[in-house]
């Protein structure tokens, strides 16, 4: 390999000091406009030729280029190159400027490991889906998050797209505007009122009940008491399309009605299903729906006949992230009384049935398809240390409900959603009925297993429905949706967890996991949700299809993550239009959930956890340990006003070196002198309260 000039291009204060120095030295003219880098961070450059190699030295590594035309002039553009890279970036990202600023920031594709070189190509009026601004001659691109990452570039350049790239776009946009369709059919559904409602769904053993009521009798047509349809809405079909007409419908003679069905079919559980009325429209073609899709709303099991309280914590004090990793038996020294387990749920799928050749705790999962996936129980043995130690030490565990993405396509997990095409971890399978059925049969052994937190080996009180599903694009990707399809996916996925639980805990909560970017308007670009949305959205679905017992999980962070203090926060205010909720006003939390539009079906409250907030030290200096001490204290001073927040679980336990610089924990980094770290003041601080 050729040796490489080493390069070493310095932080910035602005944006063209010492560009003539840059352009020199780093210029390309490949495509239709040349671009020379003018700027660079957390990055060292070495050239080659028109070769670039780029070496993470942070963990925020961009590259500013200034483009010879403005991109506004010629309508769509393509930033393309050829890369290598022994390890996949994830997250990459593209501002347009002047100015570059967030509202600018356009999500890329990942760069995936390329051990030759690779073509990549981004056109950047698709990811704007909005004309480009006029006078843009900057692009930044960024590079993941993490400093040692390599990576080689060649004929970079800024173009039109090819024939066959405007072909793919046509494609990408007749997709996008289905998915637009899908999204308003959903819009105007939450929004419906119907002539008829099912007011209760239950299961049983071996059947389900189904009753409701005619409200507005001349919304019907004549005969159509004898002529009604049922339809059912398994999770893998959203309400946007028309569910599975169930033919065996008995004649109905007054307002009320009941139907009665199996609740297996052909060996398919109907247990996560939901159900709708419609009378035939033959001038459309399709049904017309008399009612709301109703989920079931009690269902039976042995532990729902013995009589099982609900776990509550004995105080506020809880701790995030608990693993086998750290020093389990300091957490009743804290005081800890709720934890949180990420649970990975990938983890106990197989794809192979090696038990013949030494493999152990693994089982079919029979979905009638003939797909190849088994269940592996092996992962049970950790968890049931983690779950068995909350359960002697009468600890409420939340379990956060994860489904990594792989890298690679080829080994994704049937448990990923089909669209996902980025972040950190995916959607559920929502459209796949195999992948939805090894789905539910993961949720079921986990909440049979871990049903009662006092017996052993532990239980599960509150589930927490993936991650930050707001911040939907890292934590919860199933690719690129409107808004009310990822929020309609988002509650299908809350149910099936819900019914999976209350199963066999007729207590356990299911919880909506949302970050402290409380208001976020709409930009079209469908990268984002309002917590605030999020919620009203919930408890619209909820009275429309049958209320169930779910929370919210919030992670009222500073406003940012890397402030030293918690009271520094500048955007917040003391109403429900404020644009974030941090420690600062968590009040406006308490007066939102407490509305009576937004509470349960008997008027209670629903349960809140503030399931992952931590705060910075910029170094172990006795100042940053004292910052993060102090606003460790003044955190549960606030909390401890509030009666309605069940938890507050802290994040971290230990420093975390894969955590984007953070460090947010109780004790400092690993090392090899001190495996779990070192205590912090915060540990001690922590520990005092209360």
């Amino acid at each position: 390999m050729a040796m490489f000039s080493k390069i070493s291009i310095p932080v910035l204060n602005r944006l063209c000091v010492s560009a003539s120095l840059v352009f020199a030295l780093v210029s390309v003219a490949l495509g239709e406009t040349s671009m020379s880098i003018v700027h660079s961070n957390d990055v060292s450059i070495s050239t080659e030729g028109q070769e670039i190699q780029l070496v993470t030295t942070g963990q925020d590594p961009y590259v500013v280029w200034k483009c010879s035309a403005n991109l506004a002039e010629s309508g769509d553009h393509v930033v393309a190159f050829e890369y290598f890279a022994v390890e996949t970036i994830e997250q990459p990202s593209a501002f347009l400027g002047p100015p570059i600023t967030e509202a600018t920031r356009l999500d890329l594709p990942d760069l995936n490991q390329a051990e030759g070189w690779q073509s990549y190509a981004a056109n950047l009026r698709r990811l704007t889906r909005k004309p480009i601004r006029p006078a843009v001659h900057l692009l930044r691109l960024d590079f993941g998050r993490r400093a040692g990452v390599s990576l080689r570039l060649r004929q970079i350049e800024l173009r039109k797209p090819t024939d066959q790239e405007r072909q793919q776009l046509l494609k990408a946009d007749s997709i996008r505007q289905s998915k637009l369709v899908n999204d308003q059919l959903i819009q105007k559904y939450v929004k419906s009122e119907f002539g008829a409602t099912i007011d209760q769904v239950v299961v049983s053993l071996e059947e389900i009940q189904i009753s409701g009521e005619i409200l507005k009798p001349e919304m019907l047509k004549p005969g159509i008491l004898h002529s009604l349809q049922l339809f059912e809405y398994p999770p893998s079909i959203s309400i946007a399309a028309d569910g599975l007409q169930h033919l065996d419908m008995p004649t109905i003679d007054g307002p009320r009605f009941t139907f009665l069905v199996p609740r297996f079919e052909n060996g398919r559980d109907r247990l996560h299903s939901g159900w709708r009325l419609s009378q035939s429209d033959e001038t459309r073609g399709r049904p017309e729906y008399l009612t709301a899709r109703h989920f079931p709303t009690v269902v039976m099991s042995d532990l729902k006949r013995s009589s099982v309280n609900r776990f509550r914590p004995k105080s506020q004090k809880g701790l995030g992230g608990i693993g086998l990793s750290g020093p389990l038996d300091e957490l009743p020294e804290l005081g800890v009384h709720a934890i949180t387990i990420n649970i990975v749920l990938n983890s106990f799928v197989s794809y192979q049935d090696d038990v013949g050749q030494g493999g152990v705790g693994r089982e079919r999962i029979d979905d009638g398809t003939g797909a190849a996936a088994y269940f592996d129980s092996r992962p049970f043995a950790y968890y049931d240390r983690l779950m068995e130690f909350a359960r002697q030490h009468e600890m409420v565990v939340s379990a956060i409900l994860l489904i990594p993405r792989s890298k690679h396509v080829q080994n994704q997990s049937p448990l990923v959603h089909s669209e996902a095409d980025g972040g950190i971890y995916a959607m559920p399978p929502l459209t796949s009925v195999n992948g939805l059925h090894v789905y539910a049969n993961v949720l079921d052994r986990i909440a049979r297993r871990y049903r009662d937190a006092s017996q052993s080996p532990g239980g599960i009180t509150h589930w927490i429905a993936h991650n930050e599903i707001d911040f939907h694009t890292v934590w919860t990707n199933m690719g690129e949706q409107p808004r009310g399809v990822v929020m309609e996916s988002y509650y299908r996925s809350m149910r099936m967890i819900s019914q999976a639980a209350r199963q066999y805990n007729p207590e356990a909560t299911v919880f909506a996991s949302l970050t402290h970017h409380w208001n976020i308007p709409d930009d079209g670009r469908w990268q984002r949700l309002s917590p605030r949305e999020v919620l009203e959205t919930l408890q619209r679905y909820s009275d429309m299809e049958g209320d169930f017992n779910w929370g919210v999980a919030y992670h009222p962070y500073p406003q940012s993550l890397f402030s030293t203090v918690a009271w520094s926060d500048r955007d917040v205010r003391d109403d429900l239009d404020a644009p974030y909720i941090t420690i600062q006003n968590l009040q406006v939390l308490g007066e939102f959930m407490q509305q009576s539009a937004m509470r349960g079906a008997g008027g209670e409250m629903r349960t809140v956890l503030l399931s992952e907030q931590g705060f910075h030290t910029k170094d172990y200096s006795e100042r940053a340990q004292h910052f993060q001490a102090e606003s460790l204290s003044f955190a549960m001073q606030r909390v401890k006003q509030m009666p309605w927040i069940e938890s507050f679980h802290y994040h971290r336990w230990i420093d975390h070196p894969d955590e984007g610089g953070l460090k947010l924990g109780l004790r400092t980094l690993p090392s090899a002198e001190n495996p779990h770290g070192v205590r912090k003041q915060s540990w001690y601080m922590y520990q005092a309260i209360e």
